[in-house]
């Protein structure tokens, strides 16, 4: 009963680890179901027999296959570091997992292809968030967004 109870506990603790989930098991897409429901990636891989439900035995084996992936020296044991470094491979691969999309938005509606985003080009493109911040985003009021101007207003992230 113990060890069920500790792996609930270490299951919940991992599940809810946001950016664990959202690259790790998904690169932090939702993915529909066969009912066409948006469910976290999470769910579809540990619901192996595709029946829109997890049984008991098939959350054991998702976390079993999680627990051996943190637990790099396969001691049988996560020790702190083994966690935190398997929380920052998460992070920095849903972070890449990110820019890949922003570069791939940007390189979508930059039509000329001079590198920068003219208001007509966030307009045309729909990136309706770039469109509202345009002018306080466009540092040097010369109307069009670079990389590093959007660079300087995202928040920094110390290294974890």
């Amino acid at each position: 009963m113990k060890s069920f109870a500790y792996l609930t506990l270490l299951s919940t603790s991992l599940l809810s680890s946001g950016i664990a989930l959202a690259d790790h098991h998904g690169g932090g897409e939702m993915h529909h179901d066969r009912h066409g429901e948006r469910m976290p990636p999470m769910f579809s891989q540990f619901d192996k027999n595709h029946d829109g439900r997890i049984s008991r035995d098939e959350m054991r084996e998702g976390m079993d296959t999680l627990f051996n992936e943190v637990d790099t020296n396969h001691d049988g044991l996560i020790s702190r570091e083994e966690m935190k470094a398997h929380h920052k491979a998460m992070h920095d691969k849903f972070h890449e997992h990110m820019r890949a999309k922003m570069r791939d938005h940007w390189k979508r509606a930059d039509q000329d292809g001079d590198g920068a985003l003219s208001r007509s080009e966030v307009d045309a493109a729909k990136l309706s968030k770039l469109a509202n911040d345009f002018d306080k985003l466009d540092k040097n009021r010369d109307g069009k967004l670079t990389e590093d101007e959007i660079r300087a207003a995202l928040p920094e992230h110390p290294e974890r």
